[in-house]
């Protein structure tokens, strides 16, 4: 029978035939990474293969690298692992240096052909690009980059799928947030308070521990996200207050251990106050853009290093949004017509007939 993956304790094993070469096998793959099992086995059979057909002129493992065994030099996070599964059956064998962009790039069609380019980015050409990169870095292949997908690329797709990519999120409010918490539970309405006013994402969150806790100068040791650093972040009078009366629960300050958790609750709280449902990235990080910006008129950069933005192009670009753009436009002309006619002292001449 073929190679197959099984589990013995927290181990992957394999245990079949490759086309009948090596005999029997059944062994420990010596990882508890369904990922780097799959890797494995898939670079396991491509030797075999190898074998069967050259014999003694057969490639050692010291040859040209497989994208199969260059996954095994990646320290992949959880959630490229699930990316990378479903990944190597399509390229696991193949050599690194006959992977180009191009094949990439059509593998997200492969994989996902009802998903958006922006879904073949992050989970097809992103994990790839960091897999080849990272041999890269180990001296063991070339770099690869990808150009990102057309506007063109990406209305055709959406056409085909009958589907809208990137729609428009509303952000958070401070009246939305209000009637959120007068039906939120005590943690969950303090977590959005807190994502609210540091636009913190919810894993940060929900990894927010009580040491991390300094009320004597009103500040939380923010955790890492996103590639940004932990750090020091300040705290709103009301939040301290708010922290100091909130129990810690499961060793966390908001007491939740899994997104799964928070986002049942947040949308159960959301049916019951009446209002639009607000996932919490949307109700807090794009809130905290959108509040201080259009609706406080803070300067974009003292927003975007509070909020921990690598720029405030990005925060522009993805994280604040327009609020009765057209009405704010006319009424800025308006008042500029205004101020131009006091500083004068000239006012609209009547057309004559």
């Amino acid at each position: 029978m073929p190679l197959k993956l099984f589990q013995r304790g927290n181990k992957w094993w394999i245990r079949g035939r490759v086309d009948g070469v090596d005999g029997y096998l059944k062994r420990s793959l010596g990882t508890s990474d369904c990922a780097v099992a799959e890797a494995k086995k898939a670079e396991i059979e491509r030797r075999a293969r190898q074998r069967a057909i050259l014999g003694d002129d057969a490639p050692t493992e010291a040859d040209e690298l497989t994208f199969a065994a260059a996954i095994m030099l990646y320290k992949a996070k959880p959630a490229e692992a699930k990316f990378l599964i479903k990944v190597v059956p399509h390229i696991g064998g193949m050599k690194v240096k006959a992977i180009k962009p191009t094949l990439i790039r059509n593998l997200g069609a492969t994989i996902y052909p009802k998903a958006s380019v922006d879904t073949w980015r992050r989970q097809v050409v992103t994990p790839i690009c960091a897999v080849i990169n990272n041999a890269h870095q180990l001296g063991k292949a070339n770099p690869i980059r990808v150009k990102t997908y057309t506007s063109q690329e990406r209305t055709a797709q959406d056409e085909a799928r009958g589907k809208q990519s990137r729609q428009a999120k509303t952000p958070g409010s401070w009246e939305w947030l209000l009637a959120f918490q007068l039906e939120a539970n005590r943690y969950l309405s303090a977590m959005a308070l807190f994502m609210f006013t540091t636009g913190a994402r919810v894993s940060q969150a929900i990894g927010v521990k009580p040491s991390d806790l300094d009320f004597e100068k009103g500040r939380i040791w923010m955790p890492a996200a996103k590639g940004h650093p932990a750090q020091w972040v300040s705290l709103m009078p009301e939040m301290v207050e708010t922290l100091k009366k909130l129990p810690a629960r499961n060793g966390r300050v908001f007491g939740y251990q899994q997104r799964w958790g928070v986002y049942k609750a947040w949308k159960s709280a959301c049916a019951r106050a009446g209002i639009e449902y607000l996932p919490p990235h949307s109700a807090g990080r794009h809130g905290f853009g959108t509040e201080l910006i259009v609706r406080q008129g803070l300067d974009p950069r003292t927003v975007a290093d509070q909020g921990r933005w690598s720029s405030p192009h990005v925060l522009l670009d993805t994280y604040t949004h327009s609020e009765n753009g057209t009405l704010s436009v006319r009424s800025a002309f308006a008042r500029g017509r205004g101020a131009a006619m006091d500083k004068t002292g000239t006012s609209p001449k009547q057309k004559k007939c």
